[in-house]
């Protein structure tokens, strides 16, 4: 039995500069995927893996510092069985490479860089296993890295307990968003037309296929693993990376692990009361305030205290969490006919403007109707006589 982690898409050297991220939360961010790959490496010993397979994007740029190169490889050098790495295209190869030759240096003898379009033989290893990788060369390419696999397996003459396994970097057909095809696209066709028992992919940064287990003889033999641990907003799960076990006949059983510390969720709630703020706190009293980064949007009409009181509560949310960024822009007061009539003269320009906002001519409209509201309220202010 040969068992093997497969991970990708760390992407370390993130920086994390696009969110309005305090120092101290942005370092904590950029230090965890260090401390993701340690765990990762753990496990892979622990499970008695005899293969670690990065499919590209170990690091978020060619051109990180070398401490972390370094660290980087310190760490991958702990792994008792053979290390696997292949450039993605944010860590690309390169012909004057600044980042992978003292990678390699560091990590020492016994493991491997994917980083030419040959078979990398671990049967000298002690592994029955080859590698077909498909390297990324570039940061963008219209064409995969794939096409040589076929023939280079026809010219070796393996034998039937040897296992034919791809690794490559890029999008599939209708499972990653590629718009401009430009990020080494492949189909599932000319994968599973390769010959190889599996691809072993990176690129996409969620789980594919999307379950926790699957068992030998299961037919889907393309997998990613997702990134191990969530890097944004846009990542819903909470990080994973596979175990795969490959028998003697080329059958595979897959079991996804969770590998992830930190977790970005999105709250978009249409509010109308205070019933629905106690609820939304709720929600939030379920949360790790070490470890959820949290996105809120409200929308919705509130009454006159609700709505005065909005910035209290999402201070109060703030406390529940990690880190909170908030969008109230949808959040109005709901403005009544007898809010303007208390406030107002029936003769006065701002009762006859807000009244024909209110009633609406022919539809009503609540955010014209806020803005104006907001700016009598200031002009009031602003002229107490």
């Amino acid at each position: 039995m040969l068992r093997v982690l497969h991970t990708a898409d760390l992407h370390l050297g993130l920086k994390f500069t696009r969110g309005g991220y305090p120092p101290d939360l942005r370092k904590r961010l950029v230090e965890r995927r260090l401390a993701c790959l340690e765990d990762l490496v753990a496990t892979a010993t622990e499970r008695q893996c005899q293969v670690f397979v990065i499919a590209g994007d170990l690091f978020d740029t060619p051109r990180v510092a070398k401490e972390l190169v370094r660290r980087t490889a310190g760490i991958l050098a702990r792994f008792e069985g053979v290390v696997v790495v292949l450039p993605g295209n944010h860590d690309y190869a390169q012909e004057e490479d600044p980042l992978w030759p003292p990678f390699v240096d560091a990590l020492g003898e016994g493991h491997h860089l994917l980083r030419r379009e040959i078979p990398c033989d671990l049967r000298e290893q002690e592994i029955p296993l080859v590698l077909f990788p498909g390297v990324c060369g570039s940061r963008h390419s219209q064409e995969n890295a794939i096409g040589w696999v076929p023939g280079a397996l026809a010219s070796l003459d393996l034998e039937p307990d040897v296992r034919r396994i791809g690794v490559a970097h890029g999008s599939l057909e209708g499972l990653s968003p590629d718009f401009a095809g430009d990020y080494f696209p492949m189909t599932a066709a000319e994968l599973k037309a390769s010959g190889m028992d599996a691809w072993l992919l990176g690129h996409t940064h969620v789980r594919f296929p999307d379950r926790e287990s699957f068992a030998s003889g299961d037919e889907e033999r393309i997998y990613f693993p997702a990134t191990p641990e969530p890097d944004g907003f846009d990542c819903r799960h909470g990080g994973h990376a596979w175990v795969l076990e490959f028998d003697q006949n080329g059958g595979v059983a897959g079991e996804s692990i969770s590998t992830g510390n930190f977790r970005f969720r999105q709250f978009e709630r249409a509010v109308s009361s205070e019933a629905d703020l106690d609820a939304l706190r709720a929600d939030f009293s379920a949360l790790d305030p070490d470890r959820d980064l949290v996105k809120l949007s409200l929308s919705g009409r509130v009454p006159e205290s609700v709505f005065a009181g909005r910035k209290d509560f999402v201070r109060d949310l703030e406390d529940r969490c990690l880190y909170l960024e908030s969008d109230l822009g949808g959040l109005l007061q709901e403005i009544r006919l007898d809010d303007i009539r208390r406030d107002f003269t029936r003769d006065s320009f701002p009762y006859q403007l807000l009244s024909s906002l209110a009633e609406g001519a022919p539809d009503p409209d609540p955010e014209a109707l806020q803005i104006a509201w907001e700016l009598v309220k200031e002009a009031q202010q602003g002229n107490p006589s």
